[in-house]
């Protein structure tokens, strides 16, 4: 998608866990295969927990169990590409960022807390809709903002973020500047400096070419 300026632009991605600075990897935190393995099992005992709704992040591909939900895979392929089943976690030979889980409407919340309580050494994320992100525990999109300023020399009151669920509530708190559109999430929305339009109306894009 942004082949051609990828080394004009800087991602941060994974909710955090991976920072590419002009076509070089600036910062990543990845899950050991011990660690991801062992966080697999931990996840299995909760009673929200749909192995057929998980996808893996690595470096290389995505991961999905060969028993993956057909319309969790379809819907995955929306926002990732080259997923790859595979029999058992224990093939991936990858490093993992994060895991990607979906949970339902009324147990998304629940479920959430039940990864932070009961999962060592991880942290679940809303990410929207019925999804969650789990990463490691020192992750997340302000950790990897933060680095990304001292990168750039900028102190954080010189940094701007758009944001509107869970997953950005850190990086929201960082910043000098948090933007929000008028959808987001109430914690979100008591962080912002300035609350703009609906997403849906291209009112992040409105308001930079404003600035």
């Amino acid at each position: 998608m942004f082949a051609d300026v990828r080394d004009e632009v800087i991602f941060i991605a994974e909710n955090g866990s991976y920072v590419e600075f002009h076509g070089k990897d600036m910062y990543e935190a990845t899950m050991s295969r011990d660690f991801y393995l062992s966080t697999f099992e931990a996840l299995k005992k909760s009673p929200y927990f749909d192995e057929r709704k998980m996808l893996l992040t690595g470096k290389k591909a995505c991961y999905v169990l060969d028993t993956v939900d057909e319309t969790y895979l379809m819907f995955s392929r929306h926002y990732n590409e080259n997923i790859q089943k595979v029999a058992s976690l224990e093939d991936i030979t990858d490093e993992i960022f994060k895991f990607t889980t979906n949970f339902t409407e009324e147990t998304i919340e629940v479920g959430e807390a039940w990864v932070n309580e009961n999962v060592p050494g991880v942290k679940a994320m809303t990410t929207g809709f019925e999804s969650i992100d789990i990463v490691l525990d020192y992750v997340d999109k302000g950790v990897a903002i933060v680095e990304l300023a001292k990168k750039l020399g900028l102190t954080m009151d010189q940094v701007m973020a758009f944001g509107d669920n869970l997953n950005d509530l850190h990086m929201m708190q960082v910043v000098g500047h948090p933007i929000a559109p008028e959808n987001a999430r109430p914690e979100i929305l008591e962080l912002a400096e300035a609350v703009i339009g609906h997403h849906k109306d291209q009112s992040v894009m409105a308001y930079m070419e404003g600035l």
